[in-house]
């Protein structure tokens, strides 16, 4: 195998050889390059029409296990062509969390080829706006417009330089009988970048289906990327940033909040509550500022957990450009000692040379020595000359000439918008979070036994299950591509995934009896397939169960059935809020028939379990989670109300939600400390049909 390593700072980057799955040409590494903040864009040759998989480690042994153990970045990554990028910024969606580069020592990578897209046709994508070369300013709005002639358009993603931004702020659907449609907007402060021209790629992906119920047709997937836009990025406020994504006071924590000016300014920071009222304010001057919240209000006032907004103005005051002045603002010394520089073939990008791993082949490069200020005015003198100057508060006019600002004033737009999410103060609670997506291969699995006893030599008896003839069932490929949505407006709220089990890491004995790892978080989300008896289990007291297979391969998949759930767990952070999210996994039918055998999958401890009466797809989850929040305006609504609200997407039939647990919980609301019993009766409520 062979290893390049190359360090930035107290980072050690390795680049390993690595294997494609399909029997395809190994992807090779091509460049790695430093990015905003310290972290990583890496580049490698690939195969048109191919997918790709993109894992770190953070150590070539894991004490644990002996062997390297790697941790998926990015999944079903679509290739540019012949040559392909993405960034690592960490992703904190995760349990645990991959961290920024720049918080890990070390950093091991590897890229893998998953082969091509399955779809007879892939889906076309164009970001509509800004345009090439444009110079903007402030909040950007960027529009993205995907169609395909497959039934099923969606999941547009927006990357600025290989990083993956927030969901879209809206969609739009619609079809023409030929091709179906979606429009996406996006908002990104542009103030959280340096002043440069960055590159603007979105992805989309289409589907022959939802393949949401058990024994749908397999769903084939085509994935595309968008032509590049390149855009210059010109503010007089610039690369504002923040040392914490969850900011805890009470763990002796406190939010650096920081930015740079184009030119020596006097500077504000205001920082304002979900409600946009200003809780505290700090000033001070200089080209950069490095401010400390310690998470008080003006005076030293106690402020609740919860959304904190930054918004930073500032306004130049005629001072050198090295002179800087204390207020809560800090100057940060550089080097200006010659340095070697790098220009690759085609570009007009001026990188540090150490970026480049020892061994990399440098022919191609333009290589040469300046100190940095000389390696940025010849940044600055490639950049854009054209382009089109987007208005911003303060009366901004960008200098699209020099890439710097000739603003005098600027106010930046609310901060953070850049992920990974950062504006919450405190931490209001954990969930735990496990989904299947049974791989685009989907997943053939035998029907779980009955029970009935038989005599030696001859074969136990099947269940019968919906759709299903036979002995097998299948189980198609499902979206979870929400799920990441959900984890982000959790965030937003304060709200941290504390486990998270993908695919082959969820195990049959994790959703099985009291010992579920679920039961140490008060709120617990897990999505797959569901589906149920139409005859007889004698192993649950011979009613007819809700079953969900879980796919464990290789050979270890299997059936759960609800009669063997217990969930729910004494104490302030035991699990009282579940949600299951699939198909008839609260089926009317079928939860009488094991409540008339005596059987209830969830202890006295859990207050509402929640899922669906009917086949649906993944939901609504980013509704339910701003519901449950109150977020972006939202009035803050209790958990049965919130999922009875959150309308699933389904384009083809009426999807209906349920709930059922203790009738003195329904007007629960979303918190991380609610430690008390139910006292009330059990109940089952079918929600609203939604067409």
């Amino acid at each position: 195998m062979k290893t390049l390593n190359h360090t930035i700072g107290r980072l050690t980057i390795s680049i390993l050889l690595v294997i494609g799955l399909n029997a395809v040409a190994q992807p090779q590494f091509t460049a790695i390059k430093v990015a905003d903040e310290g972290a990583m864009q890496l580049y490698w040759q690939s195969e048109p029409h191919h997918l790709y998989e993109v894992d770190e480690a953070d150590a070539l042994v894991d004490t644990n296990t002996g062997s390297i153990t790697w941790s998926k970045l990015y999944d079903n990554y679509p290739s540019h062509g012949t040559n392909t990028f993405i960034g690592d910024f960490g992703n904190y969606n995760l349990a645990p969390a991959i961290v920024f580069p720049k918080n890990s020592p070390v950093r091991f990578y590897r890229v893998v080829d998953k082969g091509a897209n399955t779809a007879s046709d892939e889906p076309s994508v164009f970001i509509t706006s800004p345009t090439s070369n444009a110079a903007v300013t402030g909040e950007l709005t960027v529009n993205v417009m995907a169609g395909s002639d497959q039934p099923v358009i969606s999941w547009t993603k927006l990357y600025v330089d290989g990083q993956e931004m927030q969901m879209a702020d809206s969609t739009t659907n619609w079809t023409d009988g030929a091709t179906n449609y979606e429009m996406a907007t996006y908002s990104i402060n542009t103030c959280e970048w340096g002043n440069e021209t960055h590159t603007l790629l979105a992805t989309a992906r289409c589907a022959s289906g939802l393949g949401d119920a058990l024994n749908a047709p397999p769903v084939l997937l085509g994935h595309a990327v968008s032509p590049f836009v390149p855009v210059l990025f010109s503010n007089l406020v610039t690369r504002i940033s923040f040392s914490q994504r969850f900011f805890d006071p009470a763990a002796g924590q406190t939010q650096q909040v920081s930015a740079v000016f184009a030119n020596n300014s006097d500077w504000t920071l205001n920082i304002k509550d979900v409600n946009s009222n200003i809780v505290l304010t700090a000033t001070g001057s200089g080209t950069s500022m490095l401010y400390n919240w310690d998470g008080t209000g003006n005076g030293g006032t106690n402020l609740p957990t919860g959304i904190y907004y930054y918004y930073i103005s500032a306004e130049t005051n005629g001072q050198p450009s090295d002179a800087m002045s204390s207020g809560g603002s800090s100057s940060f010394a550089r080097s200006e000692s010659p340095e070697l520089w790098a220009v690759a073939p085609d570009s007009e990008n001026v990188v540090p040379l150490a970026i480049y791993p020892p061994g990399c082949d440098t022919n191609s490069l333009t290589i040469f020595s300046a100190t940095p200020s000389e390696a940025e005015s010849l940044t600055a003198s490639a950049r854009p000359k054209s382009g089109v100057a987007m208005s911003s508060g303060g009366g901004f006019s960008p200098d699209a000439a020099s890439g710097g600002s000739s603003a005098a004033f600027q106010n930046s737009s609310p901060a953070p918008q850049k992920p990974p999410n950062k504006p919450v103060k405190g931490v209001a609670g954990q969930f735990g979070l496990a989904y299947q997506d049974y791989f685009p291969s989907g997943l053939a699995l035998a029907t779980p036994f009955n029970g009935f006893p038989v005599l030696p030599g001859q074969k136990g008896q099947h269940v019968q299950l919906e759709n299903s003839s036979g002995t097998t069932a299948t189980c198609p490929f499902v979206e979870s591509v929400r799920i990441d949505g959900f984890v982000t407006q959790m965030g937003r709220g304060g709200w941290q995934s504390g486990l998270t089990e993908a695919n082959t890491q969820l195990k049959a004995a994790d959703l099985q009896g009291s010992g579920s790892p679920f039961n140490q978080f008060p709120l617990g989300l897990l999505s797959l397939h569901g589906t149920y008896a139409t005859s007889i289990d004698y192993n649950a007291n011979q009613s007819k169960p809700i079953y969900f297979p879980i796919d464990g391969r290789p050979g270890a998949s299997s059936w759960v059935s609800m009669a063997q759930m217990k969930f729910g767990a004494s104490g302030t952070n035991g699990l009282k809020w579940m949600v299951i999210l699939a198909c008839n996994s609260l089926r009317q039918d079928n939860w009488y028939s094991m409540q008339n055998a005596g059987i209830t999958p969830f202890n006295g401890n859990l207050h509402l379990l929640l899922g669906a009466n009917s086949t649906c797809d993944n939901g609504n989850l980013v509704i339910f989670a701003k519901k449950m929040l109150g977020l972006d305006g939202r009035q803050r609504e209790s958990i049965y109300d919130a999922w009875n609200e959150s309308t699933p997407f389904c384009a083809t039939r009426p999807v209906q939600f349920a709930i059922a647990g203790f009738n003195d919980c329904k007007q629960d609301m979303l918190t991380g400390d609610n430690a008390t019993t139910p006292q009330g009766s059990v109940f089952y409520d079918p929600l609203q049909i939604v067409q």
